[in-house]
């Protein structure tokens, strides 16, 4: 058996953000914007068609609480990033065009999409973001409706300045935050992504190092066998010289305690499952990682349930699903009160499903679950929250999707679910590797 090294790959995008942060920028910026166009329009008697710009404010509203449901507590890629951004630029384009174009000292704010989109936009979608910005600036140069402003004891023009440094104002204080946001979450994100870079390592290293020590256990088999035939034919021969008998019973006695130190060091590695790589059916693979976590807990019944999984298909034993299920399998070990249970199933894909019966998640952190440094246990001071993390990150590198959820009956339920077309392609890329 030859050892195989692989390439450590992490699905850890520097250019991801968190749903949550986009998403209450928006909100803060629809506040915003609701109290700017009720003040201007009620209290300083600003001209312009309110009804409209309040209809703006709320289709915005409905797309960021639809983001909300959606994306609160995901990463988003940057498309998806791009996509928002872009609608920001022209909800806010739209509501300058209703109150006086580039006349409206709050045309400023259309810097902040663009400036938050540059923070955590690769180039390609941080170009077509500021092209929809410039386009957005020149159209509003051209064509808007003409603002009606007031007549106050403030002459035009410095009313005008007074609101255009209040408007530069909020501008700053709000990208200056939201930037320095983006690059703390970028930095605990990278962080975060090289714990899971470490611990795939960590597991790929065993499982060569597993490989390496049953080729030498194989490997040392023939030539102790030589040594001991010959022993024992010099046994035979000069048996009766005392001279060598004592050294040559010395010399067999050795060979024989090599061969059984090698014989239990041999049953060991096959009964460790980062040794194995030979695909397994799904009950043994998963049987395997449980043993080493029931040792520390043999009171607690362990159960797998397979429904209709046809016994031909295999699940490739990788330090990516060895890694990732064990962190589940564990958790539920550890704070089941008796009970664990794996369900197994195939349909449009392969979903695994992990129950314990103990007290589940915490209401306060189950939406934020796969985030970095988030866990159950962060009170206890010797967890950094990034367990969950890494195996969800392994998992999805393997095309999975991960879901949390609080039994009714009580105890925690997590589901790993393959479609068929991702679970086809991490089996042929097993293969292939």
């Amino acid at each position: 058996m030859k050892a195989t090294h692989s390439t450590v790959t992490i699905p850890f995008d520097n250019h991801s953000v968190r749903g949550e942060s986009l998403i209450a920028a928006r909100w803060i910026a629809l506040l915003g914007q609701t109290l700017a166009v009720l003040i201007s329009y009620y209290a300083l008697d600003f001209g312009f068609p309110i009804t409209i710009c309040l209809l703006v404010i709320v289709a915005s509203g409905v797309l960021n609480n639809y983001a909300t449901i959606k994306d609160h507590h995901r990463s988003m890629d940057a498309t998806k990033s791009l996509a928002y951004l872009s609608f920001d630029v022209l909800q806010l384009s739209t509501l300058l065009y209703l109150t006086g174009g580039l006349g409206n000292p709050f045309f400023v704010l259309l810097i902040a999409p663009v400036l938050i989109g540059s923070t955590m936009l690769p180039k390609l979608q941080l170009f077509i973001l500021l092209s929809l910005g410039l386009a957005c600036g020149v159209y509003l140069s051209l064509f808007y409706i003409p603002l009606s402003w007031p007549t106050l004891l403030i002459e035009e023009g410095r009313l005008y300045i007074l609101i255009e440094s209040i408007a530069l104002g909020i501008t700053l204080i709000f990208t200056s935050f939201y930037s320095w946001q983006i690059s703390e979450e970028s930095r605990s994100l990278q962080k975060a992504g090289f714990a899971a870079h470490t611990a795939l390592l960590k597991q790929k290293q065993v499982q060569a190092l597993g490989a390496m020590a049953a080729a030498a256990v194989h490997e040392l088999g023939s030539p102790l066998g030589t040594i001991t035939i010959i022993a024992k034919e010099l046994s035979h021969e000069l048996g009766n010289d005392s001279r060598y008998k004592d050294d040559i019973d010395t010399l067999i006695g050795q060979t024989d305690r090599c061969k059984k130190i090698l014989s239990n060091f041999g049953k060991t590695l096959k009964a460790d499952p980062t040794y194995l790589t030979d695909p397994l059916p799904p009950k043994a693979l998963l049987q395997g990682i449980a043993d080493g976590f029931l040792i520390d807990r043999p009171e607690i019944r362990f159960t797998i349930d397979v429904t209709d999984f046809p016994q031909d298909i295999l699940l490739p034993q990788t330090p990516e699903l060895s890694h990732g299920l064990g962190v589940f399998i564990q958790n539920a070990i550890q704070l089941a009160h008796t009970t664990v249970s794996i369900f197994i199933s195939i349909g449009k894909g392969v979903k695994i499903t992990i129950e314990d019966d103990g007290p589940g998640f915490p209401a306060k952190i189950l939406p934020k679950l796969g985030e970095p440094y988030t866990s159950t246990r962060m009170d206890s001071g010797n967890n950094m929250g990034l367990g969950v993390f890494i195996a969800q990150t392994l998992l999805e590198d393997t095309g999975a999707n991960i879901f949390y959820n609080n039994k009714n009956s009580g105890g925690a339920q997590v589901i790993v679910l393959w479609s068929e077309l991702s679970f086809q392609s991490m089996v042929l890329k097993n293969k292939k590797s």
